[in-house]
């Protein structure tokens, strides 16, 4: 169970294929602009989320189904994975 942190758009590309069903993604500074097309382009079930300040920055709506976060929850969500992969 792998928590991947995504900091750019590019970085999505590199990660693809390490991901596993178990794994979650978490969306940060520009890979926000992701979230509107992301989800199901893993051919996964994972979870998906995005941190809302970095969203509204950029004044993009994400995907209904993208767990927004604020930085408290960005941490507990850190501390949930046991491998936290920033890419």
């Amino acid at each position: 169970m792998h928590l991947h942190i995504l900091n750019s758009p590019a970085s999505y590309d590199r990660c693809k294929s390490s991901l596993s069903d178990t794994d979650a993604i978490i969306l940060i500074e520009d890979a926000v602009t992701l979230s509107p097309s992301i989800l199901g382009s893993t051919g996964q079930d994972i979870a998906f989320y995005a941190l809302r300040d970095d969203l509204l920055r950029r004044g993009i709506t994400p995907n209904q189904k993208i767990n927004l976060l604020d930085f408290p929850e960005f941490v507990d969500l850190c501390v949930a994975h046991p491998q936290c992969i920033s890419w």
